[in-house]
Formats: C-alpha cells, structure tokens, sequence
C-alpha cells in the first residue's frame, strides 16, 4: 500500500534537509528521500569539511606570524591527519542527522525517487519499491560541476571543484586552480597553506566578480593571495591540456604554458539531468535546464516547490537553506512566503576571511538608493590589533537620505560571523541606529562600528529622515 504524507522532498543536502525539517516543525508529516545518504554535497564534500580545513589553515598562518612575537619554533602540518580528522568529523555527523529526523517524525527513505504525477512518488531502494503519495513535493537534487572542454576532467589529475578534499590528499606540489570564484580562491588559500605551488587562472578582469563583493574586498583578497605565494593570472581562458603520466601540461589562450601535478576545475555548476521525472510532468526549466521557480519556490506545476542549486540563483548553502525554510513553510502550511537573497549573507573561507551580506554600493546606487559607506580600517581597530589581524575591513552601505541599512561587508578576521550583525541591521526597523544602539564588548569589532557612526547618526538626526520599511526592498531577483 501507498504510505501518505503532507510533504515529500526528494534530496538530503542543505536545502532538502532544511525544508523537511521546517515542514516537520509546521506540523507535517513528512518523507525525506535519498539516495546517496543524507547530509549531500555541503555535509560530504564541501561546507562542513571545507570550513575545518580553513580553520586547521588559518591557525596555521596566524601561527607562522607569531614567530618572533613571543612564539617560538615551528609549526609542521600533518596533511593525512588533518583529512583523517575531517573524515571523522563527517561521520559523526552523518550518524547524528537520521536521529534528528526520527525525533521530528520525518521518515527518511533511502533510495532512487521518480515523479509519476505531482503527488505520486516511486521509491526503488535496499528495501525494494515503495509508493508515496504527498500534498506537496519539494525537489532538492543539486546541481553538478561545469565541465570545461578545454580542460576535461579525468578524475586523476584533471578533478572536478567536488573533489577538491581527496585532491588534498595526493598533495600535489604544482597545483593549477581554473576559476575565480568562492570555490576557487578557498581552494587556493588551502593548498597554499598545506604546501602546494599554486597558480589561480580566471578569465575575469578581478577574482570574485559577483556584484556584491565590493570592488575593494576583491583587491584586498587578491593582493592576500599573492603574498601568500599564489600566482595569479587574470584574464585568460584555457585553450588546450595535455596529460601524461607525470602530470599535465596547460596552454593558455595568451601563449603561455604551464605544467602542473594536478589541476582543479572551479568554473561553477550546470544543472543536473532529470532523472526523477520532472520535466514530464510539465514543470518548466530556463534556458540554462534550472527548474524555473516563482519567489515562492513554487514551480510551474502546482503543488511542486525547488530549492537549493538545482534552481539555480546564489549556489550556496546558505542561500540553500533560505530556500529549504521557505518551501517548507509554504508547502506545510500553503503560506506564500517569498525568497529574498539580499537577506542571506555569503561566506568565504580564504586567506582574508569575508562575509557580504544585503547590496554593495554599486548595486545600491543602481537599485535608486542614495548609497553612502562607512568605512573602517581595521588598522585602527584594538581588536584587530591585538590579534593581528590586518589589514582588513568593514563597509557599512545604508541609504544617507533615511539610514536604512543596504548591506555591507566584513573583509578580515571574524568575518563569518560578525556578518550577521550587519544582516540583523539590514532586518531592522532602526536601520544604522541599530548598530549603535548596543553596548558591545571590549575591545570587539562591534564597539568599532559603534563609535564610527556617531557622525552619521547624527546628521540624519538634523535631517529627520523619512520612515523605512525594515529589509532590503531594492528590486526583485
């Protein structure tokens, strides 16, 4: 017999874990289904084991700079042991999750899904074959790594950006990193750190060109990397690869050739191929082949939600879970909540640490805001002193008639973290008061932004300025 469910997602990585759970806690009873295990790319291979091998990498360069500062002798790092570690973390946490989701009465079922109309669901798994039925249906099967013809990977020495930790452990001594996004400059940061000889090529004008990094932040990371021994070339492409037994050998389209142990390709993601019946069903993709959504998440086929990469929009985890709590809630609860990235914060683990979050001032300008930024060094920072941790900044963008907060960004130390403060701000129906409205530790970063506002508090006060709505409004995605 047919097992009925409020809502049924298909994929347990940071979305489809999200939006079952958010279902489950609106009261649902729902069904998680997966194939490959749960947690999916960001638990497996890519946020979580990722963000410990940044922190294992930056005490490593936070403890080279203290030599001479009262540190003595060196610092050696155990490359196998710090994989080995990662692992294990992994896999307590894949053990914990299943248990959080029996104690939320979500059913997760372990195999291959297809779609055989918006509310039926065919289950091929271990346990055989099982029918579901479900009100809703939220799709959460990712997106997989764009290919580059010029460079085709053969999972030795050319990897896909999805196999970038056990590239790490072949240890490569002359890496090339194709790519100048999050991935890419993160992946450059790590095998820098860990030893490797690492050349970052990006056929961009600038790394990180996404418009909410500021064009200041991408200057300070670049010149970071540099220093650091990275070798960065900016506007190439490659043109053809060679590889042999003894590595591979890239030309690149400006004439120059290099030759390299291994090379990783970080040049995005394309969207998967429908093997779980989707498309038959009438639910429409773009251009692209990403399931095409409303600012609901709902698809072209009533009933049925997308969330995370496979939809396509910021490929985060966290814009992944933005999406997970508003496809549960609307699916659970027929709400019609509507998704807004200038609300989820983006994170890079890299050699200068930063956290972006709402419009960068560019973006403000052209959204019609009157955009102003409150700059502040972190040279002149007590916190940022004490830790060595400059250069680094935070830019503060908020709207100089009103004081609505936009955005901002935080390039330094601390960064994944004091992010959020400037998110709350953004939210907030006291804009860039609520910066200063708190008492904040000392010395901190936040007493910082306290004190810097001071003048623009109180010019807006001379000006009062007009009411805001609190969020960022600036225009649909």
């Amino acid at each position: 017999m047919a097992r009925s469910y409020d809502v049924a997602v298909i994929g347990c990585g940071a979305g489809g874990y999200q939006a079952a759970v958010t279902a489950a806690q609106c009261g649902a009873k729902v069904a998680l289904i997966e194939r490959e295990g749960a947690g999916g790319a960001c638990l497996d291979r890519a946020c979580v084991p990722k963000k410990a091998l940044a922190r294992v990498a930056s005490l490593l360069v936070q403890t080279r700079a203290l030599v001479g500062q009262g540190l003595a002798g060196g610092m050696r790092c155990d490359i196998g042991a710090v994989l080995a570690h990662d692992q294990d973390l992994i896999a307590d946490l894949k053990r914990r999750l299943p248990h959080r989701l029996r104690a939320l009465g979500i059913d997760l079922i372990v195999g291959h899904a297809r779609l055989r109309d918006p509310h039926t669901i065919g289950v091929t798994g271990p346990q055989g074959f099982a029918r579901l039925l479900a009100r809703r249906v939220i799709l959460a099967t990712g997106a997989r790594p764009r290919p580059l013809p010029a460079c085709p990977v053969d999972g030795e020495r050319v990897v896909a950006a999805n196999r970038l930790i056990p590239l790490l452990a072949s240890e490569p001594r002359r890496l090339l990193c194709i790519g100048g996004g999050a991935v890419a400059v993160e992946a450059a940061f790590l095998f820098r750190t860990f030893g490797s000889e690492v050349t970052l090529a990006t056929r961009g004008a600038r790394l990180l060109t996404r418009p909410v990094v500021s064009e200041r932040a991408a200057r300070l990371l670049e010149r970071k990397l540099s220093e650091s021994g990275v070798a960065i070339l900016k506007g190439v492409s490659v043109a053809s690869t060679r590889i042999d037994q003894d590595g591979v050998t890239v030309v690149f389209d400006d004439g120059r050739e290099g030759r390299f142990d291994r090379v990783l390709v970080a040049v995005g993601c394309v969207a998967r191929a429908d093997d779980i019946g989707f498309r038959a069903l009438g639910v429409r993709c773009d251009a692209a082949g990403f399931v095409a959504t409303a600012e609901t998440l709902e698809t072209s086929v009533p009933g049925i939600y997308a969330v995370g990469d496979m939809k396509g929009g910021p490929m985060t985890a966290a814009a992944a879970l933005h999406d997970g709590r508003i496809a549960g809630e609307n699916a659970a609860q027929g709400f019609a909540r509507r998704r807004n990235y200038h609300q989820v914060p983006l994170v890079i683990d890299s050699i200068l640490p930063l956290g972006v979050v709402g419009l960068s001032e560019d973006m403000a300008e052209r959204a019609g805001f009157a955009p102003e930024v409150v700059y502040i060094p972190y040279g002149a920072s007590a916190k940022a002193r004490v830790q060595g941790a400059s250069p680094g900044f935070i830019e503060i963008v908020h709207d100089e008639e009103t004081g609505q907060m936009l955005g901002g960004c935080v390039a330094g130390a601390g960064a994944d973290e004091f992010v959020h403060l400037l998110l709350g701000a953004c939210r907030s129906r006291r804009g860039l008061w609520s910066l200063a409205d708190l008492d904040y530790g000392h010395p901190s970063y936040g007493e910082d932004v306290g004190a810097v506002l001071g003048p623009y508090l109180a010019r807006l006060v001379r000006t009062q300025p007009m009411v805001f709505r609190p969020g960022i409004y600036a225009h649909a995605d």
